[in-house]
């Protein structure tokens, strides 16, 4: 009878987790850890035994067999401690890791640059250019030239219509302020006329007045 359960195959699959970084030094954190212990251990061979006992004269001439053993102890224990604190400062700053992860990259743009040079990409064979029909190739050299022209025309009809707006505003505000000196004539004009007026009727009635004046100092 064969079973409920979906056999493991049928199972969805989990997707696949990151692939860790090797902890195992690669090239260029080996290359890293022996240049240290080059330059420690040339370090050290500073102190000799001969400028080691230079500083203990009395012990090098009674005891030089516990002054050797000393020079050696010390300079052992200065390597130790040395190489105790770089393995501790490559593990917290997890130096191996990022040297791997940094000789991945450099491998894999080494690849990239070398099918990029070959005109490979996978399986994709490169096309030979006189393969290709006239129209691309004129458009290969056309294209970046007409784009460029197109930019800077666009940039030229940009300046064009801000300036053209700028001068739009410019005779707009000028055409108001026409609009307003015109309504101010015009209300000028009209205020001389009727003083005109005004003036034409009192006229009248002062050549009246002097008429009847004179007419009365004539008849005295």
């Amino acid at each position: 009878m064969p079973s409920a359960t979906p056999p493991e195959t049928e199972r969805s699959p989990s997707p696949p987790a990151s692939a860790p970084t090797a902890l195992t030094p690669g090239y260029r954190a080996e290359a890293f850890v022996t240049l240290y212990k080059a330059a420690l251990d040339k370090t050290l061979e500073a102190i000799s035994p001969s400028s080691f006992g230079a500083c203990f004269p009395s012990i090098s001439t009674n005891a030089p067999t516990q002054l050797a053993a000393m020079h050696t102890g010390m300079t052992a224990g200065l390597r130790s401690f040395a190489l105790a604190e770089f393995d501790t400062i490559m593990e917290e700053r997890r130096v191996v890791e990022n040297l791997n992860r940094l000789e991945d990259l450099i491998s894999d743009a080494k690849k990239r640059k070398a099918r990029s040079t070959s005109g490979t990409d996978g399986d994709e064979q490169p096309v030979p250019p006189h393969t290709l029909p006239p129209k691309p190739l004129v458009n290969a050299h056309l294209n970046p030239i007409h784009r460029s022209q197109q930019s800077q025309l666009n940039a030229r009809l940009q300046t064009t219509q801000s300036q053209n707006a700028n001068l739009i505003e410019v005779l707009r505000r000028q055409k108001a302020e026409i609009e307003e000196l015109v309504k101010l004539a015009e209300r000028v004009v009209g205020d001389v006329g009727d003083a005109g007026r005004r003036l034409g009727s009192q006229g009248e009635e002062l050549a009246e007045g002097s008429r009847r004046a004179e007419e009365s100092l004539g008849s005295v």
